[in-house]
């Protein structure tokens, strides 16, 4: 009887949490092209109606692998529901690499595609921009924010943003509606 609940424990700790389906991964090194960066490995999975990102570093010339303890993990970082297509994406810039999370959705109010760039900067895992456009109930909007200089982009309406701390970009407490909860985009 006790091998069984041991077997039981270990067959359940080893499987994925119960919506823990994987969307998507990534990897990449955070140097761009050069490689001459630390490596990593992001997975895109679901969790309920939220989007779980967990990130795995390595060091330079050795990949990153999904071990026990992530480098990054946020499980709140995009809406899942009404999602259409959730995915990781990595914008080579030449010196560094851009981790976008790509959101495509679909519901009976709108549709619309949102992306959070996200960058790793002095060991943090840093926002460096957002982009959400669409249309909600018949109206189309568009938000463009560019967090490394400051600058909001609304429906062709540039304005600067009021300067913030580098703890302030922290990927960790980034949330699906963080852009709007913080003044970087408005309510359409």
């Amino acid at each position: 009887m006790r091998v069984a609940a041991i077997l039981a424990l270990v067959l359940t700790m080893s499987l994925p949490a119960a919506g823990q389906t994987v969307l998507s991964e990534a990897s990449g090194n955070w140097a761009g092209s050069s490689g001459q960066g630390f490596t990593f490995l992001a997975r895109l999975t679901q969790n309920e109606d939220k989007a779980r990102l967990t990130i795995w570093g390595g060091g330079p010339g050795s990949a990153a692998v999904a071990t026990e303890d992530p480098q990054f993990d946020n499980d709140q970082i995009a809406l899942g529901a009404f999602a259409t297509r959730q995915a990781l994406e990595v914008l080579d810039t030449g010196s560094a690499s851009i981790l976008q999370v790509v959101t495509e959705y679909a519901d009976e109010e709108g549709t619309g595609r949102s992306v959070l760039q996200l960058q790793f900067i002095d060991n943090q895992f840093t926002v460096v921009g957002y982009f959400h456009a669409g249309e909600h109930l018949g109206q189309g909007f568009e938000c463009d924010v560019d967090l490394w200089n400051m600058i909001a982009t609304e429906n062709g309406q540039q304005r600067q943003l009021d300067p913030v701390g580098f703890d302030a970009l922290n990927a960790s407490d980034w949330t699906w509606d963080a852009a709007y909860e913080r003044g970087f985009c408005t309510q359409s």
